[in-house]
């Protein structure tokens, strides 16, 4: 992790670490264990292929059936 020193981060804070591989980085992992909320970069990877998918189709994708699959 590019911040060793789990004091820095607060209950009060959200953690976000946008990448999809791995969905849980050593940095979100020691955030998670101090009870501070973390997210990861498959929200972002889903929204941007919802708009990818309705730009080169003209249609919709059910964002639901999509959160599912990822298990997001």
């Amino acid at each position: 992790s590019n911040i060793p020193d789990p004091s820095f981060f607060k209950k009060d804070l959200i953690v976000t670490d946008t990448v999809y591989a791995p969905r849980e980085t050593v940095m979100m992992n020691r955030q998670k264990k101090q009870d501070v909320e973390v997210f990861n970069g498959m929200g972002m990877m889903l929204f941007q292929a919802l708009i990818a998918i309705k730009l080169y189709t003209g249609k919709d994708t059910p964002v639901d059936y999509m959160k599912e699959k990822l298990g997001i």
